[in-house]
């Protein structure tokens, strides 16, 4: 027969080998990391659609400053032509409405430095560029009017 003591050696001794945790413990982890998770992803889907309209706005910036260096280029030049370094010569035959084509577009987005996206409509007024209709690489489509940037669900 045992004594009391080599049973309380034995129920240690079985509580040091005990290792690993147990099923309670790995749930209650599992439910904390679920509750974190639920918690940070929509911050995160929130950033990255700003990153998405911030870099749309970005390259819509770039193709205004180019529009209107070239536009204001051909307005001072006496042919109405933008001589460009390369070759790349673009005519205006007028400085008012919709002038959008795939020269000028190629041009523009050329000295913009923009590789992606398209052009969907330049509008300008009296030699100013008023109004352009802008799709980024990444789908966003961007709609400058009035010196202001806005993103929109579609034109």
């Amino acid at each position: 027969m045992k004594n009391l003591s080599t049973v309380m050696t034995d129920v240690q001794k079985k509580k040091k080998n005990k290792k690993g945790f147990s099923l309670v413990e790995l749930i209650v982890v599992l439910v904390i990391m679920a509750i974190l998770v639920a918690a940070l992803v929509p911050s995160l889907i929130g950033y990255i659609r700003q990153a998405r309209q911030s870099t749309a706005k970005d390259e819509a910036a770039a193709i205004v400053q180019a529009t209107q260096t070239i536009v204001s280029s051909a307005y001072a030049d006496v042919s109405s032509t933008y001589n460009n370094a390369s070759g790349d010569d673009y005519s205006f035959s007028t400085f008012d409405g919709n002038v959008t084509d795939n020269d000028l577009e190629t041009i523009v987005k050329e000295l913009a430095e923009v590789n992606g996206g398209s052009i969907n409509a330049i509008i300008l007024d009296d030699g100013r560029v008023s109004e352009i209709d802008y799709t980024a690489e990444n789908g966003e489509m961007v709609k400058y009017e009035n010196y202001a940037y806005e993103i929109v669900d579609s034109f």
